[in-house]
């Protein structure tokens, strides 16, 4: 049967928000899929127990399950550049699951800002920034995260579905990575966020 090609749907969301964060002066990175457990653990005040691979070698060898320790890790080797550091990554993660792997791939974004003034207000902005130009509404229900400061962090909902996670950075997170500043993030589940965009 012949056909006529066409970009994936997900793709063209997945450039459109990319476009949309650069347009806010963000900066976009990439990173790779395997890190150490102590970055995805230790580091982030976390212990979940993150999936490893069998028989590997060296250090790397975990599939991350958040892109926001991958973030971390850029912030941290790149102190010698000029703030704001104001990042980003759309990039898959890892997490166990019922698949014939045991493992399920998910799509998130990730947006972290860096300098000495910012807060939650400004990582707040650039949510509804995206979510406005998505022609979605979400609202912000306080939670706790230990990667964050308690009272400072809080799950993204829309339509009562919890999206993601947003906040400031612990000082004990920002202290492990031996950052020098102030760092605020959200993560999202994209390929969530892209199934509301669909139904609209």
């Amino acid at each position: 049967v012949a056909t006529i090609g066409e970009e994936d749907a997900f793709e063209k969301f997945s450039n459109k928000v990319r476009e949309l964060l650069v347009g806010i002066q963000l900066l976009e990175v990439k990173n790779f899929h395997l890190t150490t457990k102590d970055d995805l653990t230790v580091k982030m005040n976390l212990s979940s127990e993150p999936i490893p691979l069998k028989n590997a070698i060296g250090d790397h060898n975990h599939l991350r399950n958040s892109i926001m320790p991958s973030l971390m890790k850029n912030l941290s080797e790149n102190q010698h550049y000029e703030y704001p550091q104001n990042i980003f990554e759309l990039g898959r993660v890892f997490v166990p699951g019922d698949t014939e792997t045991g493992v399920l791939e998910l799509e998130h974004l990730d947006v972290m800002l860096c300098h000495d003034k910012t807060d939650f207000t400004e990582i707040r902005q650039v949510v509804d920034t995206l979510m406005r130009a998505l022609g979605l509404e979400c609202a912000v229900k306080e939670s706790d995260h230990p990667p964050f400061i308690p009272g400072r962090a809080g799950d993204i909902v829309i339509d009562g579905r919890k999206i993601g996670i947003i906040g400031e950075l612990h000082p004990q997170v920002i202290t492990n990575w031996q950052l020098t500043m102030l760092a605020v993030c959200f993560e999202l589940n994209l390929g969530e966020l892209f199934k509301l965009t669909w139904k609209q």
